[in-house]
């Protein structure tokens, strides 16, 4: 039997323990599953809210007390998207040469389009921030972040002599960001591809476009 004269055990750190998962925690992240399926499905604009609530297997009445509109749901998938496109940053710190480093975030972030309709829905995401303001702002809130990151590196590894001196770090982190997405999009359209197979492609274009070559002319 425990001894209650005992202070419990404290967590070395507060950033270790797990805020414990609610009721309205578990309804929330059902109708954002229900959502994506259904998203997946039809796209934002094709799918309904009866359909999410279907999905769901929840009332309309219990939807709309966690989302107010489709829009908010659209919003938080959103978030969800990107914070986990963010989260393959993680292996950009792990060390090795900036193209090991690329490379390695790249593949990441196309592995984590098979998770829980997540390329579709990046698909989704980028259409939907042209046309939703508020879409757009937290698209762009979150992607800035990873921007920031890739400008620094670039700079660091221009003035280490690592990559080309002459590349403007900015519209070099713009064509990689196109490398990413555009790959991203072509697993939606050819869903059969071997991922890994993709790795030392990828490779070979991180480092065309940011190594230097003697007959590189400046741009």
């Amino acid at each position: 039997m425990p001894d209650a004269s005992r202070p419990r055990a404290v967590a070395d750190d507060p950033a270790d323990v797990v805020p414990p998962v609610t009721l309205q925690d578990e309804r929330r992240a059902q109708i954002l599953e229900a959502a994506r399926t259904c998203f997946s499905r039809s796209g934002f604009h094709g799918a309904s809210m009866g359909q999410i609530c279907a999905e769901a297997r929840m009332s309309p009445g219990a939807v709309y007390r966690y989302f107010p509109s489709k829009d908010a749901i659209i919003e938080a998938i959103a978030e969800d998207q990107r914070e986990m496109a963010k989260a393959t940053m993680s292996g950009f710190f792990e060390g090795g040469s900036l193209i090991d480093r690329i490379t390695r975030v790249g593949m990441a972030y196309l592995r984590s389009s098979k998770i829980s309709h997540c390329g579709a829905l990046m698909v989704e995401v980028c259409s939907e921030t042209i046309r939703n303001s508020s879409v757009a702002s937290r698209f762009h809130q979150i992607e800035e972040e990873v921007r920031t990151t890739f400008i620094g590196a670039l700079k660091e590894s221009q003035a280490t002599g690592e990559i080309d001196p002459d590349l403007d770090p900015e519209y070099a982190t713009l064509a990689l960001f196109a490398i990413g997405d555009g790959l991203m999009l072509r697993l939606e359209l050819e869903p059969g591809t071997d991922i890994e197979r993709l790795e030392p492609y990828l490779r070979r274009l991180v480092e065309g476009l940011l190594l230097a070559r003697p007959d590189r002319s400046t741009l």
